[in-house]
């Protein structure tokens, strides 16, 4: 019998759908910038008159989505568990080209408001007012500087391979059979609730499906019995 729906789940599929929105946001938006007519600056030009304003409301919205994904694969879900793995690598991908994005936004925000002018007066050029420098490179800032060091710090916690050492590295000791968990369960929870008939039933099969070497089927009856408490 499979499992309903699970807080994991909700948090893993909610957040990799968001993040992949908030991603394409960012995307298209990037596009849009450098689909401009800017054919008289070089690239580097090019760049900093596209990105030096560039909005983070996209990133921030990835991270937020990021977050939730992480809290979702720390326990398995019960629907979604074989697309974990799969979700956080992609997560983490997505969170380092964010970071890579709040590096580049940053330097060319600062870039811009030393220099004042990208381009040349006589060509193709951009003058922006002492004013308008310092209020965009404040809240640059403000905004890129903490939300690129987040998502660099969400790259790495979603990173499977960082998570699966950091399970390695603990030693579980020997296995506990999930029958005497769900014995213990049932003196201290359920033996005098109103669940007790359904829980004593649940109880015997896990027993029966343990001494048949079934671990797997006991571990879900165990799951359904969690579940009564």
């Amino acid at each position: 019998m499979r499992a309903g729906w699970t807080r994991e789940d909700l948090l893993l599929a909610g957040g990799a759908v968001v993040a992949l929105a908030a991603s394409a946001e960012t995307a298209w938006w990037l596009q849009a910038r450098f689909a401009l007519d800017l054919g008289g600056l070089s690239a580097l030009e090019r760049a900093g008159a596209a990105l030096w304003d560039f909005r983070p409301l996209g990133t921030a919205v990835f991270a937020l989505a990021a977050i939730a994904v992480i809290l979702g694969a720390a326990e398995p879900p019960s629907r979604f568990e074989a697309l974990a793995g799969p979700v956080r690598a992609g997560v983490a991908v997505l969170a380092a080209a964010h970071a890579a994005l709040a590096f580049v936004v940053t330097v060319l925000a600062v870039w811009i408001a030393a220099a004042g002018e990208v381009g040349r007066q006589d060509e193709l050029g951009f003058v922006y007012s002492p004013g308008d420098r310092a209020f965009t490179l404040v809240t640059q800032l403000l905004a890129w500087v903490p939300l690129g060091a987040l998502c660099v710090l969400l790259a790495l916690l979603a990173t499977p391979r960082a998570h699966a050492e950091d399970v390695e590295g603990v030693d579980p000791g020997p296995a506990t059979p999930v029958s005497e968990e769900m014995e213990e369960l049932w003196r201290e929870h359920l033996a005098h609730s109103s669940s007790r008939e359904r829980a004593r039933t649940l109880l015997r099969r896990i027993h029966a499906l343990e001494e048949a070497g079934d671990d797997e089927g006991a571990q879900e009856l165990a799951d359904q019995m969690r579940r009564l408490r």
